[in-house]
């Protein structure tokens, strides 16, 4: 009969205890699969997260003619009202070198965008060799998220109750590209400063007791038959 002194039975307990825990997960893991601790987003907004990116904006405006299409001035004329709503510091505008074609083009270009307030003071004019279109760019953040189309999943299959991959991708999309100033998703913006008479208005009102909202005229106040007629 083997005997085994307390020393020994405690080494021997201590060795089998990683032994039968390494037992019981592989008996997991060959009944229902392995284990995956990996976390899988579950919303929307985790899956297609809105990133903020700087991109350049170009505009190539051919020089074969000096006078500018209305089709080209008009795409000259967005452009800088793009430049001016995000208060883009810089506009390059390059021409090619040795052209009196693309010296006019580039001049009529200048006109249009001072024209939209664009400061002349932040046009930066240079010129490359060569023969080419006049070039205007800048550089402004854009809102993108990853690209839609993820069908991986088959839509007849719910019984985890979770939405499916694709599931807000164009709702981000949209949401994106309606975002007046994408810098606004990294920092907003600090708070106008107050209407101090009105603030003093409305206070001395309160402690008069008197209605401290504004006044409201009849045109602004209508019922739903007058609406809906």
């Amino acid at each position: 009969m083997l005997n085994i002194n307390s020393k020994s039975k405690s080494a021997l307990i201590k060795g089998l205890v990683p032994l039968a825990l390494l037992v019981a997960l592989s008996g997991c893991k060959g009944a229902y699969g392995e284990l995956d601790d990996v976390r899988m987003p579950d919303y929307h907004y985790e899956r297609y997260p809105i990133e903020v990116t700087k991109g350049t904006v170009k505009l190539q405006v051919p020089t074969k003619s000096s006078k500018l299409s209305a089709a080209q001035e008009d795409a000259v004329t967005r452009l800088a009202q793009q430049a001016r709503s995000n208060n883009v510091p810089r506009i390059y505008i390059r021409r090619p070198s040795g052209s009196i074609t693309a010296d006019v083009v580039a001049g009529r270009i200048t006109r249009l965008m001072t024209g939209q307030g664009v400061s002349a003071s932040s046009l930066a004019h240079s010129s490359y060799k060569g023969s080419g279109p006049v070039v205007v760019s800048f550089k402004r953040y854009f809102a993108t998220t990853a690209r839609c189309g993820d069908w991986s999943t088959n839509l007849a299959e719910t019984g985890d109750n979770t939405t499916y991959a694709n599931y807000g991708c164009a709702g981000q999309h949209n949401l994106a590209a309606l975002v007046a100033n994408p810098k606004d998703l990294v920092t907003p913006r600090t708070s106008t400063p107050a209407d101090a008479m009105r603030r003093s208005k409305v206070f001395d009102d309160y402690r008069k007791g008197q209605d401290t909202t504004s006044q409201s005229s009849d045109k602004d106040k209508a019922q739903v038959s007058d609406i809906a007629e």
